[in-house]
């Protein structure tokens, strides 16, 4: 799983991709099985994302449970937090209304770019894919094969070459009894 970094206060400057947070919500036996196996991404930069990075989920529960004039600041990426936290932590209802307003965030992020920002749409393509793809685990997690293959078919429309994308989409194509849904750290790019 990729997770990402937004600083959405500097709309002057391409926000930059950044680390992701590691968790398990199973059991995968080696690499291979982890190969198979569905991820959440999360922000690290974003409320909540230390906590997520640490494995501290009930208290990036906590941290993304109030409501706060920074989180209005950018709303994509703490719903986005949110969407992972209430996913991990088998926080159902929460999570499908947190993962259906990260989608809903992203899109209007990206749909507010001003014009002179064009050159930021492929950036914001990976957010709203990123949300999709979030989203499309839980529906995973909730045993709605179809609307996670809607969600990852819309993801990879998106972000074609995201990492987060195609692991998602591996793990759904080679989907068995024991594949898991898990967070885990990636790479800067």
């Amino acid at each position: 799983m990729s997770s990402y970094g937004r600083n959405g206060r500097k709309p002057a400057q391409a926000p930059g991709l950044g680390l992701a947070a590691a968790l398990l919500l199973g059991s995968a036996a080696n690499a291979a099985d982890q190969a198979h196996t569905f991820v959440l991404t999360a922000y690290s930069n974003g409320a909540g994302g230390a906590s997520l990075v640490s494995g501290e989920y009930g208290a990036a529960v906590k941290e993304l449970g109030g409501h706060s004039h920074s989180f209005s600041v950018d709303a994509s990426t703490v719903s986005t937090n949110r969407c992972v936290a209430y996913s991990v932590t088998k926080q159902w209802d929460a999570a499908r209304a947190a993962c259906d307003a990260a989608v809903r965030d992203a899109q209007e992020d990206k749909a507010n770019l001003p014009t002179w920002m064009s050159w930021a749409r492929k950036r914001h393509n990976d957010y709203v894919a990123l949300a999709y793809s979030n989203r499309a685990v839980l529906h995973w997690l909730s045993n709605d094969m179809t609307s996670a293959a809607k969600d990852l078919a819309k993801a990879e429309a998106l972000s074609p070459k995201a990492d987060f994308v195609a692991h998602n989409l591996n793990a759904l194509h080679t989907r068995n009894g024991n594949a898991v849904a898990q967070v885990m750290v990636a790479p800067q790019s």
